[in-house]
């Protein structure tokens, strides 16, 4: 499990990175050893398409800050993340949204696999 050394606090609005790829603009604040990441997609979207892989092979935790998402599980499952929802997305799936949205994203590499058991 994740641990930091002491209480923190950061803004996303100062990041230690910002990432730009696929149209997906990626602002990151390290917290210890997880990386915090607000991620704004653009309408029109998709991983399979813009990200250049068929499928993400990364487990995510998080929250849906504005918009929704689309998500497509290897198998076979299909469901929808809109503002307010938290979500948890296992490694093998395809995303996308119509719409733009923003979320707020918690990597802990590894560790989501295994707390959540993906």
């Amino acid at each position: 499990m994740a641990t930091t050394s002491k209480a923190a606090s950061r803004s996303l609005d100062q990041p230690d990175e910002h990432i730009e790829k696929g149209g997906v603009h990626i602002d990151v604040v390290h917290l210890g050893d997880i990386k915090v990441k607000r991620a704004k997609y653009p309408a029109g979207w998709r991983f399979s398409k813009d990200m250049g892989a068929d499928r993400c092979q990364d487990n995510h935790v998080g929250y849906v800050i504005d918009g929704e998402i689309h998500v497509v599980l290897d198998d076979g499952t299909e469901y929808d993340t809109k503002a307010g929802d938290a979500f948890v997305v296992p490694a093998g799936h395809d995303a996308w949204s119509e719409n733009g949205c923003t979320i707020v994203q918690f990597d802990e590499f590894d560790a989501a696999a295994r707390r959540f058991g993906l």
